[in-house]
């Protein structure tokens, strides 16, 4: 009797932890996106639609929402934002929204800690902005996602129901970037790929093939390879420079061929032979 009763415990208890592992009616959701050398983490939960009115019902206009379910939705970055001309810094902040019909007021709170916006403290919000909405194809379940990303911008796009608000956003990826060449060069390992890399961000993200050429020449000076070789002669290319581009671009695919790279090789080959037509 004794045994039988202990076994019931156990088995009741047994039931009581698992009852707990149950659906969220708005399940979380995490995502992580890089944005030029920027880290983004965006962390929410997604309550759905289910035929019930959404804005200006069941999400009041004119007060505070939490931007979801449950805690409000958090965004951490690792690197400064520039949001409506005002910097959110680096860390992590809860977001909340006040929807109206035509705009949305969208704030960046340094209270991470609260649950839902019953403590909600204006004061300590350090960015606020204001978006239009957009009328939108209906989703049923809350959508915050990062999109329109560029190396230096991107847009937080909020979609539920049938409304779309996208946030803008910048970051200084230059800057970032530009520090980054610096200490690689002063901790000089690899050199010849470090000016490599350097010149091939400040010719296509920058346009500046000036300094790319110098970085170029550094680059050769440590060690002259086939693709260094050739990203010069296609940067004389771009600057005009045919017949210098041709000759140095003849060096690189002899430099391929020497380094067994066939497949550098056919592709300067195949770039010779289009410039000489």
């Amino acid at each position: 009797m004794k045994k039988l009763f202990i076994v019931g415990i156990l088995s009741l208890s047994f039931l009581s932890v698992n009852a707990q592992n149950l659906p969220k009616p708005s399940p979380s959701c995490e995502i992580e996106q890089q944005v030029g050398l920027t880290n983004l983490k965006l962390e929410y939960s997604r309550p759905s639609v289910k035929d019930r009115a959404i804005f200006g019902d069941l999400v009041a206009f004119d007060k505070v929402w939490r931007l979801g379910a449950n805690a409000p939705t958090m965004l951490s970055s690792d690197k400064d934002l520039t949001i409506d001309g005002q910097t959110l810094k680096a860390g992590k902040y809860a977001v909340f929204a006040i929807p109206s019909e035509k705009e949305w007021t969208v704030v960046f709170n340094t209270d991470t800690e609260q649950w839902g916006a019953g403590n909600y403290d204006e004061k300590k919000n350090v960015v606020s902005t204001k978006v239009a909405t957009q009328k939108n194809k209906a989703v049923e379940s809350l959508s915050i996602t990062f999109q329109e990303l560029t190396t230096a911008s991107g847009h937080l796009v909020i979609e539920w129901a049938e409304t779309r608000v996208a946030i803008p956003f910048k970051m200084d990826t230059d800057k970032f970037a530009m520090e980054n060449i610096a200490t690689a060069i002063k901790e000089g390992k690899d050199l010849e790929k470090v000016y490599y890399n350097a010149a091939s961000y400040v010719s296509e993200a920058k346009g500046d093939n000036k300094m790319a050429l110098n970085y170029l020449d550094k680059s050769m000076e440590v060690k002259a390879y086939h693709a260094n070789t050739f990203l010069k002669a296609r940067i004389l290319k771009e600057e005009g420079k045919d017949a210098e581009a041709l000759k140095t671009a003849k060096e690189a695919h002899k430099l391929a061929l020497a380094a067994e790279s066939m497949g550098w090789a056919d592709y300067i080959k195949g770039t010779i032979e289009r410039w000489q037509k």
